[in-house]
C-alpha cells in the first residue's frame, strides 16, 4: 500500500514537473530576444515547483522570474555558465514545513540543504538520483523511513542526517531493522503514556 501511494505521488510530481518545464521553456524561448541569458528551463521549473511547495521561499507570481539572473535568490547558488544552472539549494533553517516535491530533473545540483526544517515525511527516494551531488544535509527535519545505501556508500557525498531524524535508517529494504522498529514502538508508547497522564 505504501509503495502504491508513493508511486502515485511520485508520478504526479513527475507529471507536474514536466508540465512546469514545458511552461518555463516556452516562456524562456519567447523572451530570448529580450534577454541574452536566462537560467536553464529545467532549473527554473524546479525552483517554481519548490517555491510552490514552500511559500516561505518566495511567492510564485504570474510573471516568471529568473532564479539566477541578474542576482540569484538568497537560497540558490548558480554557476556562471552562459546558460546558468542551479548548483545549490541552501534551504536550511528557513522555517519550511511540508513535503519535498520531486525536483530530481535539476541534474546540476551539487548541494541540497533542507536542514532544520519540518519535513515530516518518508525519505524521498529521488534524493538519491542527483549525479553531481556532493552534499546532502537533512539534519533536524523529522524525516522517517529508509535512506538508500547508495547515498551512504558514495565517497564523493557528504551525507548529514543526524541529529533530529531518529526514525531514519540506511537500508535498501522498505523497512528499518527490528532494532529501529522497537525504538519507534517504545517512542509511541512513551508518547501515549504522556498523553494519558496529561
Amino acid at each position: 500500500m505504501k509503495n502504491t501511494k508513493l508511486n502515485l505521488v511520485h508520478s504526479m510530481s513527475v507529471l507536474s514537473f514536466t508540465l512546469l518545464i514545458l511552461s518555463a521553456s516556452a516562456q524562456t524561448n519567447s523572451s530570448v530576444s529580450a534577454q541574452t541569458n536566462s537560467t536553464h528551463p529545467i532549473d527554473v521549473a524546479g525552483i517554481i515547483l519548490i517555491q510552490s511547495a514552500f511559500p516561505a521561499l518566495g511567492v510564485v507570481n504570474s510573471t516568471l522570474t529568473d532564479p539566477c539572473l541578474p542576482t540569484p535568490y538568497s537560497w540558490v547558488t548558480c554557476n556562471s555558465d552562459d546558460i546558468p544552472r542551479v548548483t545549490a539549494l541552501n534551504c536550511g533553517s528557513k522555517g519550511l514545513s511540508g513535503i519535498l516535491v520531486d525536483f530530481s530533473l535539476m541534474d546540476a545540483l551539487e548541494i541540497i540543504d533542507f536542514s532544520n526544517n519540518h519535513l515530516t515525511q518518508h525519505f524521498p527516494d529521488f534524493l538519491a538520483k542527483f549525479p553531481k551531488l556532493k552534499e546532502l544535509n537533512l539534519a533536524n527535519t523529522k524525516m522517517i523511513g529508509t535512506v538508500p545505501t547508495s547515498l551512504e556508500k558514495n565517497k564523493n557525498l557528504k551525507l548529514t542526517l543526524a541529529p533530529g531524524n531518529p526514525f531514519l535508517c540506511i537500508s535498501d529494504d522498505d523497512s528499518c531493522s527490528s532494532i529501529q522498529l522497537k525504538t519507534v514502538i517504545v517512542f509511541i508508547m512513551i508518547a501515549a503514556c504522556v498523553i494519558i497522564i496529561v
